[in-house]
This record gives C-alpha cells, sequence and structure tokens, in this order.
C-alpha cells in the first residue's frame, strides 16, 4: 500500500520514495542498488544512520512520525519492511503516554 503525501507545489510523494532517496543520499548508495529487498546492513545503515534518514524522510515527505513508529525500526531488517513500517505508522493516531 502506498500512502501519497502532498508535497509543495501539489506535487505527491510517498513514504517508500522518501525513504528510497533519503537512504541513497545519506548513504551514498546509487538510487537503484536500493529497493524493497536490500538490507540495511547491506547499505551500511547502523543506529545514527538510521535516524538521519528518518530525519530526511519526515522532511522529504512533509510528515512527523510518532514515536511508537520510530521506536519499532530496530527490529527491521529490509528497505521494503521500512517503508512499510512508516507507512502504516502515518495512518495510525499517536500513542499517548502519562495521564
Amino acid at each position: 500500500m502506498v500512502v501519497p503525501l502532498p508535497v509543495g507545489g501539489g506535487r505527491m510523494m510517498n513514504l517508500d520514495m522518501a525513504l528510497r532517496e533519503s537512504i541513497a543520499r545519506i548513504c551514498g548508495v546509487p538510487a537503484d542498488q536500493v529497493g524493497p529487498a536490500s538490507t540495511l546492513e547491506d547499505l551500511g545503515i547502523d543506529s545514527l544512520a538510521a535516524a538521519e534518514i528518518i530525519t530526511d524522510v519526515e522532511i522529504r515527505a512533509g510528515v512527523e512520525l510518532p514515536m511508537d513508529v520510530l521506536r519499532g525500526l530496530g527490529q527491521l531488517r529490509t528497505v521494503g519492511e521500512v517503508a512499510a513500517h512508516l507507512e502504516a505508522g502515518v495512518g495510525s493516531p499517536p500513542v499517548r503516554s502519562g495521564p
């Protein structure tokens, strides 16, 4: 499922595309090497790079991802899994902590 997001000038961008572009730019890998089956390990994505990529995705797509979505990223292995997780999280209501 692709969740199109409004981007400046009426263009639409989905999280999958934003994720792939961010990975290519931040990790310095050719965009054609970033596919759904690409593993985060093979792309050289560690926790610091992941944080930078997610921030870049939020800026590119014009969304703020809920914290519970961000916490779940550590268990994912592929770009496709991350994209699906982010897209599912955009439609989820935020989880509140505390009273």
